[in-house]
């Protein structure tokens, strides 16, 4: 099958990438003009350049494909809002209309679950209420959900809409789990509450099984759905990361309202000055940290038949395996 991937370069796309080869399809890579393309070092994929911000850049793209796993979009929890609209938002319906047009049958969208407010979630399903709240991130996911849905009404056009566990984690990502790692081994990761909140992760191998299933199967036409692992706390997932990493187990601790009072303050400051990056401490991260975030993956499992192929601990073996030859060579953040 001729399918395109777009983000094909960052960390799940370049994943997503190479299991769709291992099974046979043609790879066509959407690749955002100057940014760094070493993830798809060794994949054979047939290589495009285009911004899903700019329509009349798509056409080269979207020509003869089938189906479209749809991955680009601004991925972190601090930027400003109009950039977070203008990719995240915009962006999936630039894309899905520019497929539409080509005659792609399908457009698989990688949503997240920040579209719901991070209160503790015990039983989390694709049914719970979109309501994130303030965050940017997660309002732009809601758009863009939308916004495919709407496209795919005036046209005919099938979706499918994948929302990734809290934590995905694996090789290539520099997202969250290297400079977690980082700070691990540095004695300077801390918990918030004591790590005591669960959350579901996805092991990246998964996570591409579960979105390549979804993303072609005839059963999941117009569905929406969660993939996610295990449910694991923090506290025992960092234990895991550590060991592995031949680190100490970290043990600072701040307690949730100091944190969460804490990045208020800078979230404050980096509006106000502005200052340059980001701050250090976000109410998003801390919300993560400090909430039960448990999310069921029970109708994929059921309707679609995917469960996880690799457990946590090999998956975090394998993770930190690249971590270490990918510090010690050549990524330097």
């Amino acid at each position: 099958m001729k399918i395109l991937v777009t983000g094909a370069n960052g960390f799940i796309g370049s994943n997503l990438c190479e299991k769709l080869i291992e099974k046979g399809h043609n790879v066509r890579a959407l690749i955002l003009p100057g940014s760094p393309e070493w993830y798809l070092d060794g994949i054979d994929v047939e290589k495009v350049y285009g911004d899903v911000c700019k329509p009349e850049t798509l056409d080269k793209a979207v020509k003869g494909i089938e189906v479209i796993f749809h991955l680009a979009g601004i991925a972190r929890d601090w930027g400003r809002w109009q950039d977070f609209m203008r990719v995240n938002a915009q962006g999936t319906e630039n894309i899905a209309r520019a497929g539409a047009d080509a005659g792609v049958r399908r457009v698989l969208f990688t949503s997240s679950v920040a579209v719901h407010h991070y209160r503790n979630i015990t039983k989390g399903d694709e049914n719970l209420p979109r309501d994130c709240g303030k965050f940017a991130y997660g309002i732009s996911k809601i758009l863009a959900e939308d916004k495919l849905k709407k496209v795919a009404l005036e046209t005919g056009l099938e979706y499918v809409i994948t929302r990734p566990a809290v934590f995905p984690f694996g090789p290539r990502d520099t997202t969250s789990f290297y400079r977690m790692a980082q700070e691990i081994e540095r004695g300077r990761f801390g918990f918030v509450g004591g790590g005591k909140s669960r959350i579901t992760v996805s092991y990246v191998e998964n996570l591409c099984e579960g979105m390549i299933l979804a993303g072609l199967s005839p059963e999941a036409k117009n569905q929406v759905f969660i993939i996610a692992d295990e449910v694991i706390s923090w506290r025992e997932l960092v234990e895991k990361f550590a060991k592995a990493l031949d680190a100490p187990f970290p043990k600072l601790n701040v307690p949730f309202p100091i944190a969460w009072m804490s990045a208020g303050l800078m979230e404050l400051c980096w509006k106000i000055l502005p200052l340059s990056g980001e701050p250090l401490l976000t109410r998003y991260r801390v919300r993560v940290a400090s909430k039960d975030l448990v999310f069921s993956s029970e109708k994929i499992r059921s309707l679609l038949g995917w469960k996880p192929k690799i457990g946590l601990d090999e998956g975090i073996k394998r993770t930190v395996e690249w971590y270490k030859k990918a510090k010690s060579q050549w990524l330097k953040i």
